[in-house]
C-alpha cells in the first residue's frame, strides 16, 4: 500500500462509517425542482440507519431563490444561480466548498436519482476495501430496468450495456455518468476537475477524460439506483433548448486531434438529422450551424 493510500485510509475509515460520513460532502444539483421533491435529497434523508449529520451543498440553478427548510441531522448549504452556468460549475463549486470544510469525498447526485437506503454502507465498505480507487460508482438503471450508467464508451458517445459486475473496472472500456459519483477530492483536483464552458450534455465524459489521464481504473459498486426522467419535458421547446446545450458541450469539450474534431462534428450533426425528422422542423439546423458549426 502507498504512503498516500494509506493517508486516505487513516482519514476517512478510522471512526468507521460514522468517520467516513463527517468527511463527505454531497452535493445536488437543482433545476426548476424544490429541494423537498428531489428524488434524490428524498432517497437521502429517508434512511433512518444513518446516526450523524450528512453535509449537503446545494446548488440551485433555477431563477428563482427558495427558502430552505431546517432538517435534522442535516447540514445544508444553498447556493443560488438563476444565471443558470450549468452542472459543471455547480460541481465544481461544491467542491471547491468541500474543500474549505476539509472533507475528503464528494458525492455528486443529480436531482432525479433514487438511491436505496443502505447507500451509506455500500459506498463507506468499497472505499474500505479499495484504498487504491478513486472514485466510486453505482449502477444506475432507467425506468425500463435498461443500464444507464455505466455505459460503453467510445466515439465519444455512451451506449447501454447490457450488463455490468460489481468491482473494478477500466475507464478506457466504460464510464460511469454524473450522478452517484463519489470522488476523492485531492484527485478531483488533480486532473482539474470539470469544465465550465461544458455545461451540461458531455460533462460527465469530459471529466472522465481528464480523470482517466490520471487513474486507469474505477470501482462499479454494488448498488442499484435508479434514474427518474418522468419530469423532463419532451416538447418541442424544450428539446430545441436542450440541443442548444448539446451542441455547445461538444463544442467545448477538449479536442487534442482532428480525428476527435471529426467525431464530435459527426455526432452533433447526425443528432441534428434525428431531431429534425423527429420533430419535422428545419430549427435545429438552424441550431447546429450558429450553436457549433460557425460558432
Amino acid at each position: 500500500m502507498s504512503n498516500e493510500s494509506k493517508k486516505i485510509k487513516e482519514d476517512i475509515v478510522e471512526s468507521s462509517l460514522e468517520g467516513f460520513l463527517s468527511k463527505l460532502q454531497i452535493i445536488i444539483v437543482l433545476y426548476n425542482m424544490e429541494l423537498s421533491e428531489s428524488d434524490s435529497f428524498k432517497s437521502l434523508i429517508a434512511n433512518n440507519n444513518i446516526s450523524n449529520d450528512l453535509h449537503l451543498y446545494i446548488y440551485d440553478n433555477s431563477k428563482e431563490l427558495q427558502n430552505i427548510d431546517d432538517y435534522k441531522s442535516i447540514d445544508i448549504h444553498y447556493q443560488h444561480d438563476p444565471l443558470n452556468s450549468g452542472i459543471s460549475k455547480a460541481y465544481n463549486e461544491g467542491a471547491k466548498y468541500a474543500k474549505q470544510k476539509n472533507r475528503n469525498w464528494i458525492l455528486i447526485l443529480d436531482q432525479d436519482t433514487i438511491l436505496p437506503s443502505n447507500w451509506a454502507e455500500v459506498y463507506y465498505n468499497s472505499v474500505l476495501n479499495n484504498n487504491e480507487i478513486k472514485l466510486f460508482a453505482p449502477i444506475l438503471l432507467l425506468d425500463n430496468n435498461k443500464i444507464f450508467s455505466p455505459c460503453k464508451y467510445k466515439m465519444k458517445r455512451g451506449f447501454h450495456l447490457d450488463e455490468i459486475e460489481e468491482g473494478i473496472q477500466s475507464l478506457k472500456e466504460v464510464s460511469p455518468v454524473n450522478s452517484g459519483m463519489l470522488i476523492l477530492i485531492e484527485e478531483f483536483f488533480n486532473v482539474g476537475g470539470y469544465n465550465e464552458k461544458v455545461k451540461l450534455d458531455f460533462s460527465d465524459f469530459q471529466f472522465i477524460e481528464r480523470f482517466r489521464e490520471n487513474n486507469d481504473f474505477f470501482y462499479v459498486l454494488d448498488l442499484i439506483c435508479y434514474q427518474d426522467f418522468s419530469n423532463d419535458n419532451p416538447s418541442m421547446k424544450s428539446q430545441l433548448k436542450r440541443y442548444e446545450y448539446y451542441c455547445e458541450g461538444a463544442y467545448f469539450f477538449d479536442k487534442e486531434t482532428i480525428y476527435e474534431r471529426i467525431q464530435f462534428l459527426i455526432i452533433v450533426f447526425v443528432r441534428m438529422l434525428m431531431l429534425t425528422f423527429r420533430y419535422k422542423t428545419y430549427k435545429f439546423g438552424f441550431i447546429f450551424i450558429k450553436n457549433y458549426l460557425f460558432k
